[in-house]
């Protein structure tokens, strides 16, 4: 367990609850023969999440961004050599599966989001976000908090415009006066 230190901020124990998860998903892979290809999976998932999330932190100590990337969508790539790891999507699967031996980190990630270092860091940098929201949702099975859920999507609304009856279309920033 970490000490407090002067040097400690909450910001620090996400490593610490992500090391110590895969510790724990290590050991129980290593027991249970059945769950050892996905367990070590798993594993490998969160700790790019962890290494995600350990240079989102430091980016945002730093005062700086992270560099956007060019868009994928709608590109062709490659196949793959091996078809990528689906893992259940059920809210508290692998709190199911591990039961006791996950149970905690699950509530440290949602005692660490209440904390107000951790909200100002979530609301500068929103990736954060997308991070923590898969890693809730296989832990525990309450909601996933506020600040973490995915933004509502941005909906277009549609308004008729009535034509004038002598055949001129006015586009938007134009101002028409009638005869």
């Amino acid at each position: 367990m970490l000490r407090q230190t002067a040097y400690a901020s909450p910001m620090n124990f996400f490593a610490r609850i992500l090391i110590d998860l895969q510790a724990a998903i290590a050991v129980r892979a290593a027991r249970d023969r059945a769950l050892t290809v996905m367990l070590v999976a798993l594993w490998g998932r969160i700790a790019r999440m962890r290494m995600r999330l350990e240079r989102l932190i430091a980016l945002w100590r730093a005062g700086k961004r992270p560099l956007m990337r060019a868009s994928y969508a709608g590109r062709v790539s490659a196949p793959r050599s091996k078809p990528r790891e689906k893992f259940p999507t059920a809210p508290g699967w692998l709190l199911r599966k591990l039961g006791y031996e996950v149970a905690a980190y699950g509530s440290q990630l949602q005692h660490l989001l209440g904390q107000a270092e951790c909200a100002e860091f979530l609301a500068a940098m929103p990736q954060a976000r997308r991070v923590l929201r898969p890693l809730l949702r296989m832990l525990t099975v309450d909601p996933v908090p506020e600040m973490v859920r995915k933004p509502a999507p941005v909906v277009a609304v549609v308004i008729e415009v009535a034509v004038p009856a002598t055949g001129i279309l006015v586009g938007p920033g134009f101002r028409f006066s009638g005869t």
